[in-house]
This record gives structure tokens, sequence and C-alpha cells, in this order.
């Protein structure tokens, strides 16, 4: 199977396994979701600037979302949305409240600088509240 065309399912199978909608997705990425959509069934193919986006998004290479099926065993449930992998622990960003994947989500899009500025700031925050009479 090709790259191209594997990419699509490997879009939905992340996106589902880390509990987004492709609005959601398409939001992150400043895209309609009709766009995003069309990666998804193969119809346009991101460009390099979107497949990087995607891959920090989801928390994977790039390499990984171009790589062959035979490479990327896992079992997908469709009508229950559980997923095996087999060659890896699974990461449980699908139990968090969706507020929570958002903000992972747009933490990962943001460059080191604002990254870190987040986690003064929560710190800071969480300093102050547990510092409350």
């Amino acid at each position: 199977m090709k790259s191209s065309l594997y990419l699509g399912t490997q879009l939905r199978t992340l996106r589902i396994k880390n509990g987004y909608t492709q609005q959601q997705i398409s939001d992150f990425l400043g895209l309609d979701r009709s766009t995003y959509a069309y990666y998804e069934t193969n119809r346009t193919t991101p460009p390099l600037s979107t497949l990087k986006k995607l891959a920090r998004i989801f928390n994977v290479s790039i390499s990984s979302l171009l790589e062959n099926e035979q490479n990327q065993p896992s079992v997908f449930d469709p009508d229950a949305l559980t997923f095996t992998d087999l060659d890896h622990n699974l990461s449980h960003i699908y139990e968090l409240q969706p507020e929570e994947r958002q903000l992972i989500a747009m933490f990962r899009l943001s460059d080191p600088k604002t990254k870190k500025s987040i986690l003064k700031g929560l710190s800071k925050h969480i300093q102050n509240q547990n510092n409350k009479p």
C-alpha cells in the first residue's frame, strides 16, 4: 500500500484514538473541516507544514504518519472506539476531558518559548491558589 493512501487511515486512527473530532483538529490547524476530512479520505495530501503540526498534535513522528500499514500493527474496533496497539503502550489521552485534550493539542503546537511561559504561568497560578487562606 502506498504511503499516501495509508496516510488518511493513519490520521483518522490517531484522531479517534486521541479523542478528537475532525472539527477540533481542523480548528487547531486553522483549516475548514472539509479540508481535513479530505486528508483522512485521501482526496488530498496535506502539505509538509500541516504534517508537522499533525505529528505534534498526535505526538508522533512525521515518518510514523507516512509509514506503511504493515509497520503499524493495531486493532481497531469501530463500534467500541477502542484500540489495541501491539507495539506500543497507549497514551491515556482518550481518558481526558475535552478541555484537557484541547490544552494538550494547543501546547504541542506552541513554540518552546510559549510552552515555557504556559508552564510558568500555570505553576504560579497553582502556587497562588495553594497560598490562599
